[in-house]
């Protein structure tokens, strides 16, 4: 039995641990392995075959179960195909709130609230993907608390072994290129038209993504996109997502007060991503490696290769 063969063998007793022991759906399993074990061969075998830990990136809305599908990608990477694997977050390297509130005040008050291109760390990032890809040790990796909104503390970072043999990065905005002025122009919804009257907030984002983020999506070896069917999906998505913070804060703190967000904050928040999340619906399927086009209900509704990272 060739190396192959005995990695599909395992893989369904791999995936059914790793499962349950993470109180995920049982259909989950069924889904992988009709879905995503070949794209997961395919990041194994090429991960083998380089000298430099490739960098792979995962795009998707928010909500879409990237984070899951990539934490599952990594175990099967690992448990069943012995590639070390580290996990990157585009949202772990978020500002700390004082950093975003001094940019809220110097540039514009919207780059307060985190998320969109400019609220993010890069020049971390970078420097944790080399550590990654070249040190030989222990390397530390940031974390960031959504239900506080504040990076934790660096007591409390991971600390994972390098180098790594492939290092998954995903975030929201992975991959998605700036627009042409002339596209800003028109407000996209409330957000735009009362709080950007005069263009500075997307402006400034546009010229983020056409500098360190495009240098950042330049450095990528491959793209993986879950691709959400519409800007509808998206809202209701990260409302299941802010609940599931919510019970995950007050399980670890019984007698807080939740500082989570309710419906109403939740589709105001999402309004600062609509601009990127429609434009990237738009761009990114033409962009990516693998493309997973999701239903309503997170379901693949089919998988297309747009050109194969070698």
């Amino acid at each position: 039995m060739d190396d192959e063969q005995k990695a599909r063998t395992a893989l369904p007793a791999v995936l059914t641990h790793y499962i349950k022991a993470e109180a995920l759906p049982e259909s989950l399993a069924d889904d992988f392995l009709k879905w995503y074990a070949g794209v997961t061969l395919h990041l194994a075998t090429w991960a083998n075959e380089r000298e430099t830990p490739p960098l792979v990136g995962i795009s998707g809305c928010q909500g879409s179960g990237k984070s899951t599908l990539v934490q599952l990608m990594a175990h099967v990477l690992c448990e069943v195909h012995d590639i070390s694997v580290v996990v990157l977050s585009l949202d772990d390297f978020y500002l700390p709130k004082a950093a975003r509130r001094a940019v809220g005040k110097t540039v514009h008050p919207l780059f307060a609230t985190r998320g969109v291109p400019g609220t993010h760390d890069l020049t971390l990032l970078s420097g944790t993907i080399e550590a990654l890809q070249s040190a030989r040790g222990t390397v530390s990796v940031p974390t960031f608390d959504k239900a506080r909104d504040e990076r934790t503390e660096m007591g409390h970072w991971r600390q994972v072994g390098a180098p790594a043999e492939l290092i998954l990065l995903e975030g929201w905005c992975m991959g998605v290129p700036p627009r042409r002025g002339a596209e800003l122009l028109a407000p996209v919804n409330r957000t735009e038209e009362e709080a950007d009257s005069d263009l500075i907030w997307r402006t400034e984002v546009n010229r983020q993504l056409s500098g360190d983020y495009a240098d950042l999506f330049a450095a990528l070896d491959a793209l993986l996109l879950l691709q959400a069917p519409d800007f509808d999906a998206v809202f209701e998505w990260r409302w299941q997502q802010e609940q599931r913070l919510s019970e995950q804060f007050q399980r670890r703190h019984p007698h807080a007060a939740d500082p989570t967000m309710g419906r109403d904050e939740v589709a105001d928040f999402v309004l600062h991503y609509q601009r990127l999340t429609e434009h990237a619906l738009r761009t990114l399927p033409d962009r990516a490696n693998f493309v997973w086009e999701l239903e309503p209900d997170r379901s693949v509704k089919r998988l297309r290769l747009t050109g194969v990272a070698a």
